[in-house]
Formats: C-alpha cells, structure tokens, sequence
C-alpha cells in the first residue's frame, strides 16, 4: 500500500513539473503556412513607434519567436542562417501584456519551442523609462518586447580569426525574419539598438560573454 501511495506522489510531482511551477511556457504550434507573401511584408513593412493600448495574444508571440529562431526541421535548421551551424544567438521575451501569458521576462527555447521563465512581473517600464533623463521611453508602452542577443564563443572556432563580427550579421537576419513576420501578422514594431546595456544585462540574467544586440518592441498599430 505504501509503494502505491509513493508511486501515486511521485507520478503528481512528475505531472505538475510540466506545469507553470517548472517555469516552463509550452507555445503553440507555429504556422508554416498562411499570412501575406514576403513581396508585400517587404513592401508594407514600416518602422511604427506607437502602440494601441491592447494585448498580444500567446499565439503572436509564439509565431514571432519562431520566425526569429525557430526550428525548421529534424536536422536542427532554423528559420535564420548562421555560420558553420555555430548558432549563437539567443531570444527572450519581455512581456507586459500577453494574454494567457504572465507579465514577466522569458528566455526562448527553440528546441523546444517554449519559454523559460527568467523572471515574472512586468519589467517594459521599469526597464525602459531608468535613464533619468525625464523623458519619456515610447517603448515602455509596448505590450511585448523581443531582445535578441549573442553569445559569442560559439562563433570563434577559426584559429586566429576574430568571426565575432558573423554574430551581429546573424542578429540582424533573425531581427528582420521578425520584422516581416510582424507585417504578416498585422502588427507593428521596429528595430532599436539605443538602450542601457548593463540594465538589459541585469534584467536578462545574462551570463558574461553574452550581450544584447537587438531591443524590438512590437504591438497593435
């Protein structure tokens, strides 16, 4: 009787380590099919820098997400080329109003397709509004904000040859797969690279060696 009870709390702590007490966010499946041809993402996409007062749905951010550093196939692929399939680039999340998603920081697993919670609470404004300058950050408004980041010893592998620079190339693809995918979606947000890199560190949790490239808030225009 007692191995049944043991066996009966385990199997609990097994099912509830899938669940929000693993801090792990399992997002829906992403499409691979729909949404509007890459000729007229190209032709409407616009830099926008001011946000309806609504949310994002789950089911954006994790096409978003995808778009950006998503697995393409069983070899590992993704939706962004890298450099001797090195891979260095990371994506997290910001999220300030998502629905069916706590307000907090993530960081994204492609692998997996799902989130790691870094952090909960919403974080846009208290990040974004600390230059103590009295001016107001349009990005504290955004219900979402992606950040891309590198992590650059993967990329060093040629002896003698400093590749860090593939890194910023790498950022800028999975920026612009974002970009279009927000056109496609209906959405708006633009690329920035003005922010306070020690306080994006911080609130990242990044390990050093790791740096912040790209800051991309999106929202409902």
């Amino acid at each position: 009787m007692g191995l049944i009870v043991l066996a009966m709390a385990a199997l609990a702590l097994s099912d509830s380590s899938n669940s929000e007490g693993s801090g792990v966010v399992k997002l829906p499946a992403p499409r691979t099919d729909g949404g509007i041809s890459v000729e007229k993402a190209l032709s409407e996409r616009r830099s926008i820098r001011s946000f309806k007062n609504e949310s994002l749905t789950i089911d954006d951010v994790s096409q978003l997400l995808w778009a950006a550093q998503g697995v393409t196939d069983d070899k590992g692929h993704r939706t962004s080329p890298s450099a001797m399939a090195s891979y260095p680039l990371e994506v997290y999340l910001l999220a300030g109003n998502v629905t069916d998603l706590p307000a907090g920081v993530y960081h994204y697993s492609p692998q997996g397709h799902n989130l790691s919670t870094v952090a909960l609470g919403n974080k846009i404004a208290e990040l974004f509004n600390s230059s103590g300058n009295g001016r107001e950050d349009w990005r504290a408004s955004a219900p979402a904000i992606f950040i891309v980041t590198g992590v650059f010893e993967r990329i060093n592998k040629v002896p003698g040859e400093d590749l860090s620079r593939f890194v910023h190339v790498e950022a800028g693809t999975a920026s612009e797969n974002l970009l279009l995918e927000v056109v496609s979606l209906g959405l708006g947000a633009t690329y920035t690279a003005g922010f306070d890199e020690n306080k994006t560190r911080e609130y990242l949790g990044l390990a050093r060696g790791e740096d912040p490239i790209a800051v991309i808030p999106v929202g409902r225009k």
